[in-house]
């Protein structure tokens, strides 16, 4: 196909697309690499030939046409933000003339006979209308589709140009719903007069019909101002309901319900008058209609839970109670679709049955307490049913509703021991057959959620409950056994949370009997040779983490003898044995690396958390046994080696572990700095792994708290670090998807070595004072960005740099005063500069008194500097703090409902 031309013309590329479809890989391969390069070598005409052929109706293959629509589609657009914007403004850049002669193949082909070449043309249309129409651009083009949907052509093309006008017209509403512009919204009326039109009764061609509901469905996000009249409001739900109701098509029906949940998400209050109406057609819909119908109907439920949750979560704020006033006619419908499952349905299945239960635990949620009469008893009748449709649904049922009611309120209403035997009973069954697998799988899921969200159901029972749990775990299936170890998990941290809201600590540990058995079921199952299915390993050892959590002597004394007996002397010698194992472990290619990379992140974690149950407890770590060697000597040696292997994943993990004995040793963590402060420094400069970085800076601010005034002599390659990476300009510039944020722990990092070496700081406060004016000259920026538009992922950001650049400034302060206080004259005075007070931190509290909604945090940390900075310089800074964007900022905070932020303000008011 003319491999060695650079410049191709119509035939050449119409070759080379028919070629990328031929089955033998070396002519694809060349096909695709000369079509590569024709477009490297000039990406105009490139474009312009695609179109051409996209558009030819003479062209020998269909499947080439839309090929050639695909490629075109493809090079305006990308799933990655910052290519997305390279290629529209490689778009853009083009010679106009193209681009019209571009545009215009790619709306002629949307008469094409051929149904995936006018598909193909729609998507194009659509991702240049992304590009052009906020820009002003292609003006014509939404009227031109209209035309084609209002008045077509009376041939064949026409039909066929007012389907492919209408799934283009669909296409751009989806895109640009995405996108901060209003372009469309002066079109909007003229849109949905179009799309409606295609969903008349009075439309005959199905197709049409069909492509007119999904337009819908995206243009209903410009339709705000027609819901606000009656009349528009009205004439579009009649045609939806109308269409919810064809016998004509199913594809219509299920298109239909889908705008339905999309009015529900968008036009909530507008729904009162029609919620009768609507909840007799889903009712009908799920008891009658084929699946993908009765799903959707079903998702209408859905998506009204949704809104309503999150009203009432505001605080009742505008909840009309939509599902409160269905839940007793339309429980009883989900029930019973509950138990339609599908032969051979497993966890990976999608269908009416689990969008039903879905729906009820979305319906448990929103009227909570009265779920438990309108279920339970269709429980309790049915759990033990030999229909096995109906007991596995009863199980699911249950499972469904923990989330919602009150725990007593359920405990009470379903006999706690009778429902887990019935629960344990079919978990116990050793049966291959599909459905009893279901239902063994339908239990563990069950009895996961009861672990999780209602403790009080089973306290009373963990001695009797887990070592079962334990006894079915080995002769499960993967997925079964997952849930299983949740079970596990939620326990163990319920069992936390239990013991820290004692009054007093228990000296009985709940878990004494059962401890050791479990810990051993965990990682046995860990060990399993199918345990890399359904992530059942890493289940098992965060399974393991948080059981070996609940033996914490400081929580309860009670799990003292376990921690003596077991975790010290047998347990984490074997973890360490098996992670010093894993370091002769054969590693030929990357997945043995990643293997071998996972086991070390297990085993490191799970050592971490045998350490956390130290503290206090030193000797324990220290005292060295016949070889002169320690437990911290032995275990520190291990995490060292781990870093060797250059994984992130397990770095992080020793990191923690590492971060763990610095905190329970202390001051005895000096004789491990010589080997890992180096370490320590290359992980801060491991900026591009984010959260490896910040655990590494948040290690050395917990260095700088363990160590105090011994820090110092480490100080200066990590200090050099924090501030390097401060610097780079790549550092937190994605803070959109990143929610690892470097800066701020950075910012607060150098307030924690302050405070530790505190006279020996000097060197350091001209780069920290620096440092921190460009955080603030940061924060300010953000604030402005902010004004132009809400983007909660830039407040949280802007809130977590903020409250990092006050913890870096008081613990400055705080170092300085405590070097005064041992005799180093006059040490507060570095801070009295223009750099760290007039042009730093209250440049960032001043600015505080335009923000409106600071968190209760970031006000309590700019008040205690203010407090901070009047107790320490009294008369002398006076001026600067009694202006009045301060007193505003003071104003806010004691209008605060928190009682330490009042409190710290009364504080403050006395130096000012």
């Amino acid at each position: 196909a003319g491999q060695g031309c650079v410049t191709m013309d119509a035939t050449t590329i119409r070759q080379a697309l028919i070629a990328t479809t031929n089955p033998d890989a070396t002519v694809r391969n060349a096909a695709e690499a000369q079509l590569k390069q024709s477009f490297e070598t000039d990406p105009a005409n490139h474009l312009f030939l695609l179109s051409q052929e996209l558009a030819d109706e003479s062209s020998p293959s269909a499947q080439g046409r839309a090929l050639a629509g695909i490629l075109l589609k493809n090079y305006m657009t990308s799933k990655e933000h910052q290519q997305a914007v390279k290629l529209a403004n490689d778009w853009m850049s083009l010679n106009p003339e193209i681009r019209n002669k571009v545009k215009a193949n790619s709306v002629n082909a949307l008469g094409s006979s051929q149904k995936d070449v006018r598909l193909a043309s729609a998507q194009v249309i659509s991702k240049i209308a992304t590009i052009e129409l906020p820009k002003q651009q292609w003006e014509d083009l939404v009227q031109a589709l209209l035309s084609f949907v209002v008045k077509p052509e009376a041939n064949p093309s026409g039909v066929a140009k007012k389907e492919a006008a209408l799934h283009t017209i669909g296409y751009i509403c989806e895109e640009i719903a995405q996108l901060e512009t209003d372009c469309l919204h002066s079109k909007s009326n003229d849109i949905l007069t179009a799309v409606v039109a295609g969903m008349r009764t009075e439309e005959q061609d199905l197709n049409i019909k069909i492509a007119a509901t999904q337009a819908l469905a995206n243009a209903l996000e410009f339709a705000d101002r027609n819901f606000q009249v009656d009349a528009e409001r009205n004439y579009i739900m009649q045609v939806i309901c109308e269409a919810c109701t064809t016998q004509a098509s199913e594809q219509v029906r299920e298109n239909a319900f889908q705008c339905l949940g999309r009015i529900a998400e968008l036009y909530y209050d507008k729904l009162m008058q029609y919620m009768q109406a609507l909840l007799e057609l889903t009712i009908s819909a799920i008891s009658t209609q084929p699946d993908a119908v009765a799903r959707q109907a079903i998702a209408f439920w859905i998506q009204i839970c949704d809104v309503e949750y999150d009203r009432l979560l505001d605080g009742d704020s505008g909840c009309n109670n939509f599902v409160k006033g269905a839940a007793q006619y339309l429980i009883p419908v989900l029930l019973t679709a509950m138990a339609q499952q599908e032969e051979g349905q497993d966890d990976e299945s999608f269908n009416k049955s689990t969008e039903a239960a879905f729906c009820l635990a979305s319906i448990s949620q929103v009227i909570r307490d009265e779920v438990v009469e309108r279920v339970v008893p269709w429980v309790g009748q049915h759990v033990r049913e030999s229909n096995w449709r109906l007991c596995e649904a009863a199980i699911v049922a249950f499972g469904c509703i923990m989330d919602g009611p009150d725990d007593q309120l359920l405990t009470q209403a379903m006999n706690a021991t009778q429902m887990l035997e019935n629960v344990l009973t079919y978990l116990k069954k050793d049966s291959q057959d599909t459905e009893q697998l279901l239902i063994k799988n339908s239990s563990a899921w069950t009895l996961m959620r009861v672990c999780e969200m209602n403790f009080n159901f089973i306290k009373d029972h963990l001695e009797q409950l887990v070592p079962q749990i334990c006894m079915v775990i080995p002769g499960s299936e993967p997925k079964t056994a997952n849930h299983l170890c949740w079970c596990i998990h939620h326990i163990s941290s319920n069992l936390v949370a239990f013991l820290e809201d004692l009054p007093t600590a228990l000296n009985q540990f709940p878990l004494s009997n059962v401890f050791v058995s479990t810990v051993e079921c965990l990682i046995a199952t860990g060990d399993r040779s199918d345990a890399s299915e359904d992530n059942l390993r890493a289940t098992a050892y965060e399974a393991l983490n948080a059981l070996i959590g609940t033996a914490n002597p400081s929580k309860c004394p009670g799990a003292t003898p376990v921690v003596e007996s077991f975790i010290v002397p047998v347990l984490l010698p074997m973890l360490g044995e098996r992670l010093n194992q894993t370091f002769t472990m054969q590693v030929l290619n990357a997945d043995d690396n990643n293997t071998r990379s996972e086991w070390q992140s297990f085993f490191c974690g799970a050592i971490q958390t045998c350490i956390s149950n130290m503290s206090g407890k030193t000797d324990v770590l220290m005292v060295a046994d016949a070889s002169g060697l320690s437990l911290a000597d032995k275990l520190m040696t291990l995490f060292l080696q781990v870093f060797s292997s250059q994984n992130t994943m397990a770095a992080q993990e020793a990191l923690l572990a590492v971060d763990t004995v610095l905190n329970v040793l202390e001051q005895g963590f000096q004789r491990y700095m010589q080997s890992f402060g180096p370490i320590l420094v290359s992980c801060v400069h491991a900026c591009h792994d984010a959260p490896l970085c910040v655990l590494a800076v948040t290690t050395v601010s917990d260095l700088a708290r363990c160590l105090e005034g011994n820090v110092t002599q480490y100080c200066d390659p990590l200090v050099e670090a924090l501030l390097t990476v401060f610097h780079r300009a790549e550092v937190d510039a994605d803070y959109v998807q990143v929610h690892d944020y470097i800066k701020p722990a950075i910012c607060s990092s150098f307030g924690d070595v302050a405070m530790a070496i505190t006279k020996d700081m000097e060197k350091y406060l001209q780069y920290w004072f620096r440092a921190l004016q460009t955080a603030c000259q940061t924060c300010l920026k953000l604030q402005n960005d902010l004004q132009a538009g809400e983007d909660e992922d830039l407040r949280n950001y802007l809130t977590a740099l903020t409250e990092g650049v006050f913890d870096g400034y008081v613990g400055i302060l705080h170092g300085l005063k405590q070097a005064e206080k041992d005799g180093t004259p006059r040490a507060v005075e570095a801070f009295f500069t223009p750099v760290a007070l007039k042009e730093g931190c209250l440049v960032l509290i001043e600015s505080m008194s335009n923000v409106n909604n600071s968190t209760e945090e970031t006000l309590k940390k700019a008040v205690g500097l203010l407090g901070d900075l009047g107790e320490t310089y009294q008369d002398k800074i006076k001026p600067h703090l009694n202006t009045q964007a301060i007193m505003e900022v003071l104003k806010q905070a004691s209008d605060s409902d928190d009682k330490e932020t009042k409190d710290l303000t009364m504080w403050a008011r006395k130096y000012l």
